[in-house]
C-alpha cells in the first residue's frame, strides 16, 4: 500500500511539473490578466515565482497576495500561513472528505490532493476567472477528487445534505482589498460548518490581523467550538482551528505533527507551524480585545463591517 501511493504520487508529481513546464520558459512578466468583475486577476512570473494577485480598477493596485507557488519546487507552500492551514490533519491525519470555501490559486487543494491521494476535496469560489488562472498557471487539475463550485462559499454548504459530512472545513475567503464577508464570519456560518463536520472534525479559517474586526471573528469562532486554537504568522495572518473532539494540549499538537511530518516529507515544516499554536488561555493575549469584542451575528453585522468593501 505504501509503495502504489509512493508511485501514484511520483506520477502525479511529474503529472504537475508537465502542466508547468512551459512557465519555464517565460521571461518575468504578466502571464495571465483577465477582467472578473470589481478587479482584474493577474498572475506574474518573477524569477521561478508565480504569484496570483487581484488587481483593483480603481487604482490598479492591490496589498492582498492570492497565492504564489515555487516552480522549482511547486508542492512547497511558500506562505506560511498556508502551511499553518494544513495543521487541520492534526486533528484529521486521514481525512475521507474536506471542504474548502475559496479557491484563489488553488495551492492547499493541490498539494492535498497529492498526499492525501484517498481524500476527496470540494471547493467553492465565486470568481471562475481565479479558477481558470489557478488551472492555467499554477499546476491544478480537476478530476473526480478535486472538484470546485463556482459558487459562494456558505450556499455551498448549505445545499449538502445532511449526511455528507466533512472531516476538515477550510475557509480562505478574501477580496482583492482584505474585505472578508460577513456571511462567512456569523456564528450562524460556524454553526452549519459545526454541523457539516464529522464528530471528530475540524474547522480551520484564514484571517488578517489587520481585520477591524479581527477580534470579533475570533470571539465569535469560540462561541461555537470548545477547543479553538490560533496559529499567528508574524502580524500579518492568523489560521483560527476550531474542534469539538478531544482536546488537545500543545505537546500532543506538536507530537501529531511531527509524526505528519515524518509520514508524508512535506518540503515545508509542518513542526514549526504547530510550534507557533496558541491554546486556551493565550489566546487573550494574542487578540488585542478579546474580552471586550461581541459575537457577529447574520443579523446585525457592526457598524463600518463594509466600510472595506467599498473602498
Amino acid at each position: 500500500m505504501i509503495d502504489d501511493r509512493q508511485n501514484w504520487q511520483r506520477m502525479n508529481l511529474a503529472a504537475i511539473e508537465k502542466r508547468l513546464a512551459w512557465l519555464q520558459q517565460q521571461p518575468d512578466k504578466v502571464i495571465f490578466c483577465k477582467d472578473s468583475g470589481v478587479h482584474y486577476v493577474a498572475v506574474t512570473k518573477e524569477r521561478s515565482q508565480i504569484k496570483l494577485s487581484l488587481v483593483e480598477k480603481v487604482n490598479l493596485h492591490t496589498d492582498l497576495l492570492q497565492s504564489v507557488f515555487d516552480l522549482n519546487n511547486p508542492l512547497h507552500l511558500v506562505s506560511e500561513y498556508t502551511q499553518a492551514m494544513m495543521l487541520g490533519l492534526v486533528w484529521q491525519s486521514q481525512p475521507q472528505r474536506i471542504y474548502i470555501a475559496g479557491f484563489g490559486g488553488g495551492r492547499i487543494p493541490l498539494v492535498l490532493h497529492h498526499y492525501l491521494p484517498e481524500t476527496v476535496i470540494e471547493c467553492a469560489d465565486v470568481d471562475p476567472i481565479a479558477i481558470e488562472a489557478a488551472i492555467e498557471c499554477f499546476g491544478v487539475k480537476l478530476d473526480d477528487r478535486l472538484t470546485v463550485a463556482i459558487q459562494d462559499g456558505r450556499e455551498y454548504l448549505e445545499q449538502q445534505k445532511p449526511d455528507n459530512q466533512y472531516d476538515i472545513i477550510m475557509t480562505d475567503v478574501f477580496f482583492g482589498n482584505g474585505y472578508f464577508p460577513h456571511r462567512l464570519a456569523t456564528k450562524e456560518f460556524y454553526q452549519l460548518c459545526k454541523k457539516r463536520l464529522s464528530s471528530e472534525g475540524v474547522v480551520l479559517v484564514n484571517l488578517l490581523q489587520r481585520d477591524e474586526f479581527y477580534a470579533e471573528k475570533v470571539k465569535t469562532f469560540q462561541s461555537v467550538f470548545s477547543q479553538v486554537c490560533v496559529c499567528p504568522w508574524k502580524d500579518i495572518n492568523s489560521v483560527l482551528i476550531g474542534s469539538n473532539s478531544a482536546i488537545l494540549d500543545e505537546d500532543e499538537i506538536v507530537a501529531r505533527a511531527k509524526y505528519l511530518q515524518d509520514g508524508h516529507l512535506f518540503s515545508f515544516s509542518l513542526i514549526e507551524r504547530s510550534l507557533d499554536v496558541k491554546v486556551g488561555n493565550e489566546l487573550a493575549g494574542i487578540v488585542p480585545n478579546l474580552d471586550k469584542a461581541q459575537v457577529l451575528t447574520d443579523d446585525s453585522p457592526p457598524v463600518g463591517y463594509f466600510d472595506s468593501w467599498l473602498l
